[in-house]
């Protein structure tokens, strides 16, 4: 009989995935929180010329993560992803090549 031990890090994960959409709507508010504080809080001072544009860094931070996860997600499906009988089909190639 196997003992059912779980590690910290798994129930974490379980606590995660049950509580997803409160995760969710956290990472939305502090989103729009770093936006709001861009407008509020004054430039000390600006180098370039965007750094006086207001939420222009937390925009501009979203955008490229949001172009880093679509560059992911193609190479991803791209180069890794198989059908699921992609092995069993080569298997099969396999079989017939040594008769």
């Amino acid at each position: 009989m196997q003992s059912q031990a779980t590690s910290p890090l798994a129930k974490l994960i379980t606590a995660m995935i049950e509580r997803a959409r409160l995760l969710r709507g956290l990472m939305i508010a502090l989103m729009v929180a770093a936006v709001a504080i861009d407008f509020i809080k004054p430039k000390a001072y600006s180098r370039f010329f965007w750094d006086g544009i207001p939420a222009f860094t937390a925009i501009y931070a979203f955008i490229g993560a949001l172009v880093l996860i679509g560059l992911y997600k193609a190479v991803g499906y791209g180069l890794v992803y198989r059908r699921a009988d992609y092995y069993q089909d080569s298997a099969k190639a396999t079989e017939q090549d040594k008769q």
